[in-house]
């Protein structure tokens, strides 16, 4: 063999060790101890509408979903009611589970695929128990994070470990659980499109205006309350037109336990169609609380399907937020409680 063809076997040998420890470094760490894909939670998988108790524990806490006639509610917010979209989906994801391969059981590596122990500090990851009326655990395990994997033509998987043992495992599917309870509330209060606002009271008293059109298809509204020779600001009257087009709770409390001050804001919005939502509002602890009232301000005699719909789209409004009180967003919070002159435009000869 010539020395330029020994160089050349040498130097490709050398290029293919050095890619077989790239390649080796960059796996993730495991044992490929492949066995059948059997469901790693088989009663779940056999009976997943059984489900009707979850607890989920983090580093941030921990809190508690059951199931109340066909929905969800957690006892951690008053029996608040629970989005069942998310639940479905976090049972379907842990019932869906099949084994992949066992992973490593040495503790001080558990951190890499985030299944440590709750109690560890800075820990990513969550325990999961899920339970049936009668007691019967279905599901009980410790998520980690999601795998690169790719296997059985997918790149998707999820690593768990076992509750209280060194057991863990590689399983199909990504199932992330949220690990703080207020993504998991229903956390729609009330939604109005602006293009149904017909006029917007802000305020009592001194300094209390209203924002008003005649019909959907003007553009601009008006203001009553305003000084003489003062305009109002089409952009921040659109604004709050927008107050309640979606608003969405940051937290919860039942009114008889936060109540709102006596001199708590007031705001009231007013649909074409005779739906009236009244709002308080206050600030306490830094935080934007509201309660929510609708009623029906149309005329009495008025039996068209608009109005109909109306009358229902109150009842349905009180059913849900009667006996709440909620933290709001700042944006809904500022627009709902803006100053009159801060919807007015600047005085003559005033450049701010």
């Amino acid at each position: 063999m010539s020395p330029r063809v020994f160089l050349g076997w040498l130097v490709l040998t050398a290029a293919t060790i050095v890619l077989t420890i790239v390649v080796g470094l960059g796996r993730e760490s495991a044992s490929f101890d492949l066995i059948k894909r059997e469901p790693v939670f088989a009663e779940l998988r056999e009976s997943p509408d059984a489900a009707a108790k979850i607890e989920i524990k983090s580093r941030f806490g921990a809190f508690t979903m059951i199931r109340d006639g066909d929905g969800w509610v957690t006892p951690d917010r008053d029996n608040y009611p629970i989005d069942e979209g998310d639940v479905r989906r976090l049972i379907v994801g842990l019932s869906d589970m099949r084994f992949v391969e066992r992973k490593t059981s040495k503790p001080e590596r558990f951190y890499r695929l985030e299944v440590q122990d709750i109690e560890t500090e800075l820990s990513d990851s969550a325990y999961v128990n899920v339970e049936s009326a009668q007691g019967n655990v279905l599901a009980k395990t410790i998520v980690g994070r999601p795998s690169a994997r790719f296997f059985d033509g997918r790149a998707s998987g999820t690593y768990i470990r076992e509750p209280d043992t060194n057991n863990v495992w590689l399983v199909t599917g990504v199932t992330n659980v949220q690990t703080r309870i207020i993504p998991w509330l229903q956390r729609d209060i009330v939604g109005i499109p602006a293009n149904q606002v017909a006029n917007i009271s802000i305020g009592s008293g001194e300094g209390a205006y209203t924002l008003s059109r005649a019909a959907p298809a003007d553009d601009a509204f008006s203001i009553s309350g305003a000084p003489e020779g003062r305009k109002l600001d089409g952009d921040k009257a659109t604004s709050v037109s927008r107050a309640l087009a979606k608003v969405e709770l940051e937290d919860v409390r039942l009114r008889n336990e936060l109540a709102l001050p006596d001199d708590a804001a007031m705001a009231s919005v007013t649909t074409f169609d005779g739906l009236t939502v009244n709002v308080r509002l206050a600030e306490l602890d830094r935080k934007k609380w509201a309660i929510f009232d609708a009623a029906y301000t149309g005329d009495p005699a008025d039996q068209s399907e608009a109005a109909v719909a109306a009358r229902a789209a109150v009842e349905e409004i009180n059913a849900r937020v009667g006996k709440w009180v909620y933290w709001v967003p700042s944006a809904t919070f500022e627009n709902l409680t803006r100053p009159l002159d801060d919807v007015l435009s600047p005085k003559d000869g005033d450049s701010s």
